[in-house]
């Protein structure tokens, strides 16, 4: 991949040398101002919902709503370890939530405890994997955030599409990770 990338940023620049040369520092300095602007807007949405999650979590939400699924997470993952199961229950718990950053020690700790050093992906491997791609969300703040310091007008309009859209995600990719590995561990 970094080969592709190499390649696409060489043939780039090389074109706009040729072709503009003033056009490479003009392209730099405004691609760096859109970035500075839109990290400094997203900080904000991501400091006020972190502190709402993080008040959540003081509240023992998280951990309400990672008891609930447990049972549903061990019957999913195909696992009767309760250390796994916590952690996979963990991930998905946090997010739901919002709480990416949250999720990825648990994720790690799960695929860990479920790597049997043969090599080999397992299901519940697979499946931790396609269920986090699919990148269901209660609350997806990185999009409102984004839209947010766009200017939009509303920036929560986009929650009932998303949620509906990563949730048809999930599900086609469960059934096709269930049908992949059926009959298999």
């Amino acid at each position: 991949m970094q080969y592709i990338w190499l390649f696409l940023v060489t043939t780039s620049i090389s074109l706009l040398l040729f072709s503009n040369p003033n056009a490479i520092l003009t392209a730099m300095t405004t691609a760096t101002q859109n970035a500075v602007s839109l990290c400094i807007s997203l900080v904000g949405i991501y400091a006020l919902w972190l502190g709402v999650i993080n008040v959540a979590k003081n509240c023992g939400i998280l951990q309400s709503l990672t008891d609930k699924i447990n049972p549903f997470v061990k019957k999913l993952f195909g696992t009767n370890n309760d250390d796994i199961s916590a952690d996979l229950s963990l991930n998905l718990s946090a997010n739901l939530l919002g709480i990416g950053n949250a999720s990825t020690p648990p994720a790690i700790r799960a695929i860990k405890n479920m790597d049997d050093d043969n090599g080999k992906l397992t299901k519940g491997m697979a499946m931790l994997f396609v269920i986090n791609a699919c990148g269901l969300q209660i609350v997806p703040t990185t999009i409102i955030g984004i839209r947010a310091s766009l200017g939009s007008a509303n920036p929560t309009d986009i929650l009932l599409p998303c949620l509906i859209t990563s949730l048809v995600a999930t599900v086609v990719g469960v059934l096709i990770v269930s049908f992949v590995y059926r009959g298999k561990k």
